[in-house]
């Protein structure tokens, strides 16, 4: 009976929701969730935030907790069906979004990974660190999507902000699924007001940061390392979207604590 209980705790987690941060979707993980599913053997689902991606025609709301709910009434046919939980991976913003989630709804979430998150009540300029406050205003009142989206990519990534493919893939997700400042204004306004629970029960999260990273500091995740006591790994010198600077090494974290 005992060995029972320790195989079932120590099961590995197979379903995974993926959620992006500010302004991004589904499509922005590039192949991040086919080579988790093929290196990992996990079943990978993306779920767009509110406004954005799939969800684009709609508007997002102000406040994190209603962004939340609308993930949770969105969740794939194999998770809603299921009382098994599943794990959550969370950029950015995103992470805000699975905070929430693991405070108000902790039984159907196996284990989160945050990567460069952060929460309201870090200091402000940790949030937005000052040298990304140019490309960000350049970003949100970009007179053309391509200069939009070049101001984003120098913003997020230090890898590949000149790429000129990744760009290209970029402005056609926004063509197709296009970006409207009211509802980045909206985000914005969420995320800005959002402050992390005084405590979170349960089994320790992972948060994982970059030192390098020029739009949200990694000091915002050693704050929620010490405020819950959960383990920090870092990365010394990808940008804020670790998923494309350096997908291997973050694969190869998942491997190791997941």
């Amino acid at each position: 009976m005992a060995n029972h209980i320790q195989s079932t705790i120590e099961a590995p987690i197979k379903d995974w929701v993926f959620l992006r941060g500010l302004s991004r979707e589904h499509a922005h993980w590039g192949d991040f969730l086919s080579r988790c599913e093929a290196e990992l053997d996990w079943n990978c689902h993306a779920i767009d935030l509110p406004g954005f991606g799939s969800e684009y025609q709609r508007q997002s709301p102000r406040n994190i907790s209603a962004i939340r709910r609308d993930v949770q009434t969105r969740l794939p046919h194999p998770l809603q069906n299921s009382t098994k939980p599943f794990g959550i991976i969370a950029l950015s913003l995103g992470g805000m979004v699975a905070l929430d989630w693991l405070a108000n709804s902790p039984e159907q979430i196996a284990k989160i990974i945050f990567i460069n998150t952060s929460t309201g009540d870090c200091p402000l300029f940790q949030r937005l660190q000052i040298k990304s406050l140019g490309p960000a205003l350049g970003a949100l009142l970009a007179p053309s999507l391509i200069k939009r989206e070049r101001a984003a990519l120098a913003m997020v990534s230090n890898c590949h902000s000149n790429d000129p493919e990744l760009l290209k893939d970029w402005c056609q997700i926004s063509t197709a699924r296009p970006i409207t400042k009211a509802n980045v204004l909206r985000q914005l306004f969420a995320a800005a007001r959002y402050q992390a629970p005084a405590t979170i029960s349960g089994a320790p999260q992972l948060l994982i940061s970059s030192r390098a990273d020029h739009m949200v500091s990694y000091h915002c995740s050693e704050y929620l390392a010490a405020k819950y006591r959960w383990p920090l790994v870092l990365h010394n010198n990808a940008g804020h979207d670790l998923p494309i600077d350096d997908p291997a090494w973050l694969i190869e974290v998942f491997k190791r604590n997941a």
